[in-house]
């Protein structure tokens, strides 16, 4: 622990970010629509109690972003901490807690949120909080950003500010997701960091045919015609991209799981081997298939539309696809192996700007910090740098030239299950004791690069 965390009493720190963690459950911040403000507003409040005076800026009514600053002597650029505070939709009736009470029910914090990621917004407070109190110089400032609308792409929040507020949040690194929390790799603590997210490139497809009355069956019906390309797109794997980021990321997973995880992994850059590893090399299907996501572009069908009428053949059928590019790829590649697919009779477009993968350097002194304090707080815990198949808030601040880490520390054992299943999922929590643990780790993390 760094010498300036000394005096801190933990314990009462501990209490603290559960406590607060608790709280921000209790905010439904639903996204659509959002309703940050409030949330936002409640954060600002308990800054202001530790003699940090936040700015709340809202980019449409409701929609609410905090930025705090705890200043240094500027001999070194600022370190962004950054969580937002929107959530994905909560089907209450298939939880066994309220999604939204923040109660504590087997050791752990339940709501939703309680992952993704209002646990790093409460401990990135409480840091912020501890470093105001102690008064210590620092050589960069310390920035906050809780912000609102990742789950909706950002435009309201990480986007917007910095669009209009470049300056507030500028810094040179960046903490925040999805990273951090603990996987048991060949019976090995390891502890993922994000240094890289894919790109992000939404589609519409359209198939075309006559129309005609239902009981007369077509082979130009145009929703068989997309049916039968959702189908191709859904069992064919496209072609991989072994970037040096998949790559380091393939060596440090194989790394930890001995001779046959280092001789087997890097098969999956082979693409007549990649199913065949990922299917009998790799048991656990979470790890399964995040591994093929990351590999390669990819291309999931999750909106369809077609017809008015039972009986009516209609003459159009839409389909929106989530296609997600791989860092080393881009949007052209993407397309190129979606029109093979596609054919003559789908037509592809764009439904938004697409944007592409997210890459920060795994060789800077910071991830060195953090392999640091993994290896100290965890002993025989390795770190290793992780390739995101989603996207973050990290799309936006490394376009001011941040280098953006996914550390979200959470200390888990064994016992604790699949951590990463409870993104969007039900019954979301996290561990008292990993949190605890997890805030030890992030305000040691922060100490060694401010001070």
């Amino acid at each position: 622990m760094h010498p300036v965390l000394g005096e801190v009493d933990w314990d009462k720190a501990g209490q603290e970010v559960v406590e607060l963690l608790r709280a921000l459950l209790r905010f439904d911040t639903t996204n659509p629509p959002g309703n940050e403000a409030e949330c936002v507003e409640f954060l600002a409040e308990r800054l202001r109690a530790d003699g940090v005076e936040p700015e709340v800026l809202a980019s449409a009514p409701g929609r609410a972003n905090l930025v705090a600053r705890v200043r240094g002597d500027g001999s070194a650029p600022p370190l962004l901490l950054n969580g937002h505070v929107d959530v994905v939709a909560a089907e209450a009736d298939r939880w066994r807690h309220p999604p939204f009470a923040g109660e504590v029910h087997d050791g752990a914090v339940w709501g939703r949120g309680a992952v993704d990621m209002k646990h790093m917004v409460a401990m990135s407070v409480v840091v912020v909080g501890l470093l105001a109190r102690l008064r210590v110089p620092l050589r960069r400032d310390l920035v906050l950003a809780a912000v609102a609308d990742e789950e909706a792409g950002c435009a309201a929040g990480s986007a917007w500010l910095v669009d209009h507020h470049p300056d507030k949040v500028r810094a040179e690194y960046a903490l925040g997701e999805v990273g951090g929390a603990t996987l048991y790799l060949g019976g090995r603590p390891v502890y993922p960091i994000q240094v890289a997210e894919k790109g992000i490139c939404w589609l519409r497809a359209t198939a075309r045919g006559a129309t005609g009355h239902g009981s007369m069956p077509r082979d130009d019906n145009a929703v068989v015609r997309l049916a039968e390309f959702l189908a191709r797109v859904g069992r064919r794997r496209l072609p991989p991209h072994p970037s040096p980021e998949v790559r380091r990321f393939l060596q440090a997973l194989g790394a930890v799981q001995g001779r046959a995880g280092r001789a087997v992994l890097p098969l999956l850059l082979r693409p007549h081997l990649t199913g065949l590893v990922l299917e009998r090399a790799v048991r656990d299907p979470g790890a399964a298939r995040t591994l093929d996501a990351v590999l390669r572009n990819t291309v999931t069908p999750t909106v369809v539309h077609a017809g008015h009428k039972t009986n009516v053949i209609p003459g159009r059928a839409e389909a929106e696809l989530d296609g997600r590019i791989a860092v080393g790829s881009s949007e052209a590649e993407l397309l190129a192996e979606l029109r093979a697919l596609a054919g003559p009779d789908i037509e592809l477009e764009l439904v938004a700007p697409s944007h592409p993968p997210t890459v920060s350097p795994a060789g800077t002194g910071l991830f060195a910090t953090l392999a640091e304090v993994v290896a100290e707080h965890h002993p025989g815990a390795v770190a290793v740098p992780l390739v995101n198949p989603g996207f973050t808030d990290a799309k936006y601040w490394s376009r001011l030239g941040t280098a953006c880490y996914g550390f979200a520390p959470v200390r888990l054992e064994p016992a604790d299950g699949d951590f990463g299943a409870l993104f969007h999922g039900d019954d979301e929590r996290v561990p008292v004791a990993g949190l605890q643990a997890g805030l030890r780790m992030l305000a040691d993390a922060v100490a060694r690069c401010v001070q």
